[in-house]
């Protein structure tokens, strides 16, 4: 039976296998992440010996060109000037790292691991977007890699302030709503009630999920 074309209709490649997509339009409606994995992947699969920084337009297959970051041929739309849209996107993200936080991708790609590949603040795995690098105003040093939630709304919106945080986490544990005029609140009580609070988190965390139980006929 012969495969069925893309769904894009402009488009005549076949569809990637249980995708209503072919290969090139299902990978642009990736991740960003996916996206770089393959365009890595792309290059890994070129031996270095046999790396070319141009190819001839006379080389190029009708609707297609050269990007030189992955080493393949791109269709036009998946462009961006001379390099497909993930190459120029690792690009300029290389270039953002150097001129705004003074770190190259192999001091970024560290902090990513020692964070375990996960936001450094909510421990979140990635989901469709590129983790921001999070850095003192102050000092503009850098701090971290966090995820826009935690970069933009937790900590920007607390404007960096620990106090700020501190009395978010009093409030939490201790709605006031909730709370008996002659129940104290004080710093230690808090922490009491935070180290609690965490155990539990983490003991629930490592609890075994239940099996279903198959029905009795």
């Amino acid at each position: 039976m012969p495969t069925r074309p893309c769904k894009i209709p402009s488009c005549d490649l076949p569809k990637k296998s249980g995708k209503h997509f072919c290969s090139w339009h299902w990978l642009a409606r990736q991740s960003s992440d996916i996206q770089a994995g393959a365009a890595k992947a792309r290059l890994a699969a070129t031996p270095e010996p046999e790396r070319r920084a141009r190819v001839p337009k006379s080389e190029w297959p009708d609707g297609y060109r050269f990007c030189a970051g992955c080493q393949s041929m791109i269709p036009d739309w998946a462009c961006s000037g001379s390099r497909c849209k993930a190459c120029a996107s690792m690009a300029s993200h290389a270039a953002r790292l150097v001129k705004t936080y003074g770190i190259d991708e192999v001091e970024h790609a560290r902090i990513w691991k020692l964070q375990g590949e996960r936001c450094g603040s909510r421990k979140d795995k990635p989901a469709s977007i590129r983790f921001a690098v999070d850095h003192d105003h102050q000092t503009d040093e850098v701090r971290g890699i966090l995820c826009k939630r935690c970069n933009h709304d937790l900590l920007g919106g607390a404007h960096d302030s620990v106090a700020v945080l501190w009395t978010a986490i009093t409030y939490l544990l201790f709605p006031p709503a909730q709370v008996h005029e002659d129940e104290p609140t004080t710093p230690g009580t808090v922490v009491a009630a935070l180290r609690a609070h965490l155990e539990a988190e983490q003991a629930e965390a490592r609890r075994p999920a239940v099996e279903p139980q198959a029905p009795p006929f």
